[in-house]
């Protein structure tokens, strides 16, 4: 084999060991003597080898190290199942899941809230060989950081965080990328000592140091410069991509959406002001200032989402609406954009739907065990209507795809009418609304009904026509499941018999209405406990002098000092019993109907928020902001 001098010796002595450790055993010695190398350059190449896990390293007879190669290490998944972090189902449905869409399978898991990231990253850490590192809780050079071209960081995923006594530290998703550590070591110059990261850690690093405020920053004199209109509007019908070298304003867009989509954001708000336009995501339901543009970027930011959605941009007053669809880090992204002009310019709204989204099974819902079985147990019936119910934004589509893909078991016809469709899935028949065209709610669910269904989805219930449709499939042999804004579950069977359902035809087609809202989740890096004040108890309904420790966050940098992290539901489940279908068919009022319901043993949203409050999920201000519950 032949070597060129300029070759890094780590790169040659890999090449070299995969030609003569097939089953022999190497010393430093013979293979320094192969490479024309020190023997101890090549001995501390070989070490740092053994530590990561690729070799193994014994002691010969004559007292001189010998290496031969490991043994096949555990794998990821394994490790994490023996360790009793995960069980063995949802490996499995990680493992398809990897199989469909070849991400790493490190990533699936922390999408499907499997494992946190530090349990993934020392198990990384015992599988490798290779320490792991938490870079939000690690100090990070920046001028280092910044040494570095921001194209190395994002194509190979690794963080510079510090330089001691000339070694590098360099983070990483992948320490046996050769390639990356012979960039970094060209670029920042010393020897680089690799650490392990997980694609959380990564993601972190990068909102915080190519953030848009600073992307914004960077390209506004560049902007000033652009004052060709034409030339702008040709830049922005370019597919967004990763794009380092394009025209500034293409580059904002970019940042803003892969920011919101690393930081888990679902929505984007531009929002116009008189003198600057406002960036606002929206995270775990609440929005959250993001970056302020200079209404010129402002302008061509606009303009350039316009382009992208198939959108007239010389219509600046006219509500329009458009999807684009991006691909952020090998992933698809669906973008659902509306426009509307305002008193400064034009508002624009993005939401962000992930086309390979993680459908969570009805055990992650949030459901508690007394709730899951019986809607279960519903799922299976051949016909009538289950009912979904709450405001806009509590998770109700969530709940209907994960219902329809726990009963998809390929023996039914299982098809939908949505507005808009917002995730694909799999041997489903799914159909959109387009009302510019006449396909309706009440207009498609007709046609749906043709194409012998066994299951049917209606995204929403808007009209009395929708009702009345939905109400006579329910009675002729289809399981209907559909959605209705309104505060609680009993509340669902009031606004029908208000469209014109007659009550018997009510009654004899629900099966169960289920009512819910999310609630974020207290972030388990930095929650902790405190003893319950007398304020507390009293919205818990507990006595004053009743002993009780509840859980609340402090902040940290996992959370972006939010206190939480992610969310999770909180559900009311009214089944269609005798007591209440009397009530239905007597037109009382949802008051009445509730109370028969909670009679015959059903859970309150408010009492299965106080439920998750006392179980430390969740905080009593959240409970608070969510039923809007009030010191008495």
């Amino acid at each position: 084999m032949v070597f060129t001098p300029d070759q890094p010796l780590q790169r040659r002595l890999l090449a070299l060991l995969d030609d003569n450790l097939k089953e022999d055993e190497v010393t430093a010695t013979g293979l320094a003597t192969l490479l024309s190398a020190p023997v101890s350059e090549v001995e501390a190449e070989l070490r740092a080898l053994a530590r990561f896990g690729n070799l193994t390293r014994r002691t010969g007879m004559n007292g001189e190290a010998r290496y031969s190669a490991s043994p096949r290490r555990k794998l990821l998944g394994d490790m994490l199942v023996e360790a009793g972090h995960m069980t063995n189902t949802q490996l499995q449905e990680a493992l398809a899941e990897q199989a469909r869409t070849a991400e790493r399978l490190g990533a699936i898991l922390l999408d499907r809230g499997y494992v946190s990231k530090q349990i993934l990253g020392k198990m990384l850490e015992l599988q490798r060989g290779i320490p792991y590192v938490n870079l939000s809780t690690r100090g990070i050079d920046e001028h280092l950081v910044r040494s570095l071209p921001e194209r190395v960081i994002m194509e190979h995923k690794v963080v510079p965080i510090a330089r001691i006594e000339g070694e590098i530290h360099l983070a990483m998703l992948d320490p046996s990328d050769i390639m990356a550590i012979d960039i970094v070591r060209k670029y920042l110059g010393g020897r680089v000592r690799v650490f392990l990261i997980t694609e959380g850690d990564f993601g972190w690093a990068v909102t915080k140091f190519f953030d848009v405020t600073r992307k914004v920053g960077e390209s506004l004199l560049e902007v000033a410069v652009e004052d060709d209109e034409g030339e702008q509007a040709e830049n922005a019908a370019v597919a967004v991509a990763d794009t380092y070298d394009a025209s500034p304003v293409v580059r904002v867009v970019n940042t803003i959406i892969r920011d919101a989509v690393r930081i888990g954001a679902t929505d984007i708000h531009i929002e116009p002001e008189a003198e600057q336009t406002r960036v606002r995501v929206r995270i775990d339901g609440l929005l959250l200032d993001k970056a302020v543009l200079p209404r010129a970027v402002a302008e061509g930011v606009t303009s350039r989402l316009k382009v992208l959605a198939g959108m007239d941009i010389a219509e600046r007053i006219r509500p329009q609406d458009g999807r684009i669809l991006v691909n952020i880090e090998s992933r698809e992204y669906d973008l659902r954009i509306a426009t509307v002009g305002t008193a400064f310019g034009e508002r624009v709204a993005l939401r962000l739907l992930s086309n390979r989204q993680v459908l969570v099974g009805l055990e992650r819902l949030g459901l508690f065990p007394e709730q899951q079985e019986p809607l279960q147990s519903l799922l299976s019936r051949q016909h009538g209507m289950i009912l979904v119910t709450g405001p806009t934004g509590s998770g109700k589509t969530t709940t209907l795809y994960a219902s329809i893909s726990h009963i998809n078991d390929r023996v039914r016809n299982i098809m939908t009418i949505e507005d808009p469709i917002e995730y694909r899935l799999p041997g489903i028949t799914q159909i959109p609304v387009r009302e510019k065209s006449g396909i309706t709610f009440g207009v498609g669910l007709r046609a749906l009904l043709r194409q012998d269904p066994d299951v049917v989805m209606v995204g929403e219930i808007r009209d009395p026509e929708t009702a009345s449709i939905a109400v006579h499939a329910a009675l002729t042999g289809h399981l209907v499941l559909t959605t209705l804004h309104t505060n609680n579950a009993a509340g669902a069977l009031v606004r029908l018999l208000d469209m014109g359902v007659e009550p018997y035809l009510l009654t004899s087609s629900v099966l169960a209405v289920v009512g819910q809202r999310l609630i974020r989740v207290l972030c388990t890096a930095c929650k902790g406990q405190y003893e319950a004040r007398d304020t507390d108890l009293r919205i818990l309904g507990l006595p004053i002098d009743t002993p009780l420790k509840l859980s609340a966050g402090s902040g940290c940098a996992e959370c972006a000092n939010l206190c939480y992290k992610g969310r999770t539901g909180a559900f009311e489940l009214m089944v269609m019993t005798d007591p209440v279908r009397e009530l239905v068919l007597s037109r009382k009022p949802a008051g009445a109907i509730s109370e028969a319901a909670i009679a015959d043993g059903m859970q309150t949203l408010r009492g299965a928020i106080i439920r998750k409050v006392l179980d430390g999920v969740t905080s009593i201000e959240e409970l608070q902001r969510v039923m809007m519950v009030e010191v008495s």
